[in-house]
């Protein structure tokens, strides 16, 4: 488990992206766990951060998803996990990277605005709710990301409360 949030906070880092906020986001994705969760059209999400190949390639990403063979997790049922070391996306360092280019997309997409950086990484855009206004579609999301932030960093990730990371 120290591996993989070094590996985090390397790639956060590398794509300076906030440390505490990917890893906040990769937890709740997958609890730092490699898995590979299928979705319908044939898009799975992959490895700790969850991220989907077509988002990985968005921001550079040219090798194969993985070439590993899959089994069924004993963590999360209708997932699967790699046999042997992991490769491509299932490379934690290499899952982590991408992911971390996503989130610094989405951050500077929108401003450095934690809320609508975290609810673009899970839905792939900003939809404003039409129940609660300054908040997203997927506030859900994001009150669960909170929940794994450190306590240091959770008032940059209030909805609403323009607050930016420096």
């Amino acid at each position: 488990m120290s591996s993989i949030i070094a590996a985090i906070y390397t790639s956060a880092k590398l794509a300076q992206v906030p440390g505490a906020l990917l890893l906040a986001i990769c937890t709740h994705e997958s609890n730092l766990t490699n898995v590979v969760v299928p979705h319908d059209g044939n898009s799975a999400s992959i490895g700790v951060c969850q991220i989907k190949e077509s988002t990985a390639r968005s921001v550079g990403y040219r090798g194969k998803a993985y070439l590993n063979k899959l089994k069924p997790s004993k963590v999360f049922g209708n997932s699967k996990e790699p046999i042997g070391t992991p490769t491509g996306l299932l490379d934690v360092s290499i899952n982590s990277y991408f992911a971390a280019l996503y989130l610094r997309k989405q951050l500077e997409r929108y401003d450095y605005d934690w809320c609508k950086a975290t609810a673009s990484y899970n839905s792939g855009t900003y939809r404003p709710s039409t129940i609660s206004p300054g908040k997203p579609r997927n506030y859900k999301y994001v009150k669960k990301v909170v929940l794994n932030l450190d306590p240091e960093h959770r008032d940059y990730l209030v909805c609403g409360a323009r607050r930016v990371y420096e």
